[in-house]
């Protein structure tokens, strides 16, 4: 992603020839739904997140000053409209009780024991990142699975790097409690 390329675009836009919008779209729409997925955990929200962000983007595009780059700026547009969001509704997630102790037996006979205990460990990281609050999931998923350094995310989220580095251990030490008690739930079963 070349950062010169958005900049362009943006004045294309900036210009008149809001055609050009698409390209930044286009460019950037994967990493926002993603994001915005993680925060809202469900689908629907998400795509409806994504595409109000980059509405607002569009809108506020001659706010842009370029401080830090358009993807940046985007991402904190999506990761506020997400939280947003979250805090506006009730969050109804599995209780440790719901999830499935058999939770891989939908793969099949032909999935190796180290496929079906990798499908296992993701599906209960999964189930830990939905008990976690919306905010703590949007931190998780920059610095995790967007690989930003916390500067960035402090950039994208308005909260200090320290905050950043202390509500990250939290949600990690929340995520291994979670997945602690559905493992020992699990030991259990008949």
């Amino acid at each position: 992603m070349d950062p010169e390329d958005d900049i362009y675009y943006i004045g294309q836009v900036l210009e008149g020839k809001i055609n050009a919008f698409a390209y930044l779209v286009d460019k950037h729409k994967d990493k926002a739904f993603n994001l915005a997925f993680r925060i809202c955990g469900n689908r629907e929200e998400a795509e409806e997140v994504a595409q109000d962000a980059f509405l607002k983007a569009y809108r506020s595009l001659k706010d842009f000053r370029q401080k830090s780059s358009f993807a940046t700026w985007l991402f904190r547009i999506v990761y506020n409209t997400a939280i947003s969001l979250v805090r506006t509704r009730k969050n109804r997630v599995l209780s440790v009780e719901e999830f499935p102790a058999d939770a891989v037996d939908f793969l099949g006979l032909n999935v190796s024991d180290e496929d079906a205990a990798d499908d296992y460990r993701n599906s209960l990281i999964n189930f830990a990142l939905q008990k976690i609050s919306g905010e703590e999931r949007g931190l998780i998923t920059l610095y995790y699975y967007d690989d930003l350094d916390t500067e960035e995310i402090s950039k994208i989220t308005g909260i200090s790097r320290s905050n950043i580095k202390v509500r990250l251990f939290r949600a990690r030490q929340k995520m291994a409690g979670i997945i602690r008690k559905v493992e020992m739930k699990n030991v259990f079963l008949p």
